[in-house]
């Protein structure tokens, strides 16, 4: 990597894109930070072909921001493009290699591989490499792929405990208490439909991550859910054999592998609603 002048093009909108983040500022990567929120973009990053041109570099790093448009004009200027992913995307396979069809690892453990960090490596400059490994199982397989490595409940903690730490740096954390105490309003009112847990809020707060987190430390086990957050556009499905099925009849997104599926509702296009969802999972189920 040295031998080639990079940059990394990262939106630290999650502790994994913030770790990574971290880990490049270590090591002296050049870095272009984006702004953007979930969903991010390269298409949608300001003026970011010029950028990357007027700074000379000739390998881009994109973490998780597909853009196939922007990446082929970033090409063509003779920049070396390597994809950091592990989504699916409408009419955008990244979730796995384009070679083996074998689904990725997540972006994290992607980027230790691409910069070599090595669990020595990563103690010599600072890391503990437990927490930084903790981090990248989380983004796979959450919890349940910390408990299937060998992590003990006190492990865990400490790794969201880092995951916090690492938001902090990013992120104003100030309200983050009466955030969780709305997701445990949400969370008593949940309601069970066919095996699922089915949670709907009208906050405008995130609640996909702490709703999870909640089933990880009250439930201990994967449990299938539907959470529907009305002001903020998005439904997901958690856990369940039809997730892959749900983003081929609905697109949206894929993360965590296959088991999980999201979408955002934007005006001018119809609405993915539970009811919608409830009646295809219905179909599926009766065939």
């Amino acid at each position: 990597m040295a031998a080639v002048r990079t940059v990394l093009i990262v939106p630290p909108n999650d502790p994994e894109a913030v770790m990574i983040l971290e880990l490049a500022r270590a090591v002296g990567l050049q870095v272009i930070r984006s702004a953007q929120p979930h969903g991010a973009t390269l298409d949608a990053e300001p003026d970011i072909v010029p950028l990357v041109r007027d700074g000379g570099w000739k390998r881009a790093v994109i973490v998780e921001m597909p853009g196939p448009k922007t990446e082929e004009r970033l090409r063509a200027l003779g920049v070396d493009v390597t994809i950091i992913d592990h989504h699916r995307y409408p009419n955008l396979d990244r979730a796995r290699d384009a070679k083996t069809a074998k689904l990725l690892p997540s972006s994290l453990e992607q980027f230790l591989r691409l910069m070599k960090l090595t669990p020595v490596r990563l103690k010599k400059l600072g890391f503990d490499p437990r927490l930084v490994r903790g981090v990248a199982l989380m983004d796979r397989g959450f919890v349940w792929e910390l408990m299937k490595a060998g992590y003990d409940a006190h492990e865990i903690e400490r790794v969201l405990a880092y995951q916090r730490e690492l938001m902090s740096t990013v992120r104003d954390q100030s309200g983050e208490e009466r955030k969780d105490a709305a997701a445990r309003k949400v969370w008593e009112k949940r309601k069970s439909w066919r095996g699922f847990l089915v949670i709907e809020s009208g906050s405008d707060i995130g609640m996909r991550g702490r709703v999870s987190l909640l089933i990880a430390l009250e439930l201990g086990r994967p449990t299938p859910l539907i959470l529907l957050e009305k002001k903020r556009g998005f439904i997901y499905v958690q856990e369940s054999d039809y997730a892959l099925r749900l983003f081929k009849k609905f697109g949206g997104f894929t993360f965590g592998g296959d088991r999980n599926w999201g979408h955002r509702n934007v005006r001018g296009k119809k609405a993915v609603g539970l009811k919608k969802v409830q009646s295809a999972i219905e179909d599926w189920a009766s065939v």
